[in-house]
């Protein structure tokens, strides 16, 4: 499907225009859902965005056996600063400010999604365990295509856990992944998104522009 291909084109130019000719060090994938207080359709200034997944794949340099323990990663208080759609393409684009990051090892896999979160198991079946890494939200975006689908970046100063002096010293880190149409996936209920996506560990280099002009393109549906 030409807008399945197009979603995943604009995540690999927003990660590669993030990194800045980064060289990678490590990564993490991850499977989940999301949800946004008051609805992510209808995002307003001020609602929470938060996300609970549990790790699929994780770099050995974050010393974490998914064969012994279960890895999980939270994300809290993304705030909203209110939709927006592009007149052009029809996307919605979402930005947040704020917001928290970490992944957790623990020899019990008791990840449970529950419904209508928070609730009894989450998040505390996602944050419980070892810190292996944390970090802080220095800019997110979500982007919904007209039809429902939608990419999501950030990028993270990291500030703890034991993977922070581990991947590279210097490191920038990439949060970004994919979502289908809610109607067609297996979402729990009061969850907004099923999200599907990793966490890029870089060595820094020198950081250069690039415009959102050129990768809103991806989502033009007359491309």
């Amino acid at each position: 499907m030409k807008l399945r291909k197009s979603l995943a084109l604009a995540t690999a130019a927003l990660v590669l225009a993030g990194a800045g000719g980064a060289a990678r060090a490590a990564s993490v994938d991850y499977v989940g859902f999301a949800w946004e207080t008051g609805g992510l359709a209808v995002s307003q200034p001020g609602d929470q965005l938060s996300v609970a997944t549990v790790v699929t794949q994780i770099d050995p340099l974050f010393e974490v056996n998914l064969g012994t323990h279960e890895a999980t990663l939270y994300i809290d208080g993304l705030q909203s600063t209110g939709a927006a759609i592009d007149g052009m393409t029809g996307n919605t684009i979402i930005s947040y400010s704020g917001g928290t990051i970490a992944i957790y090892a623990d020899p019990s896999p008791d990840h449970d999604w529950g419904t209508y979160p928070a609730n009894g198991t989450v998040p505390s079946t996602f944050t419980d365990g070892s810190l292996v890494f944390s970090g802080v939200f220095t800019s997110f975006t979500v982007i919904i295509s007209p039809a429902g689908y939608g990419v999501y970046e950030g990028f993270i100063d990291g500030t703890g856990g034991s993977a922070v002096a581990g991947p590279c010293s210097n490191c920038a880190y990439t949060f970004s992944g994919t979502f289908g149409d809610p109607t067609g996936a297996q979402i729990p209920d009061g969850y907004d998104l099923q999200v599907d996506g990793s966490l890029e560990v870089e060595n820094t280099v020198a950081s250069e522009d690039v415009s959102w002009g050129s990768l809103k393109q991806l989502f033009n549906p007359n491309r």
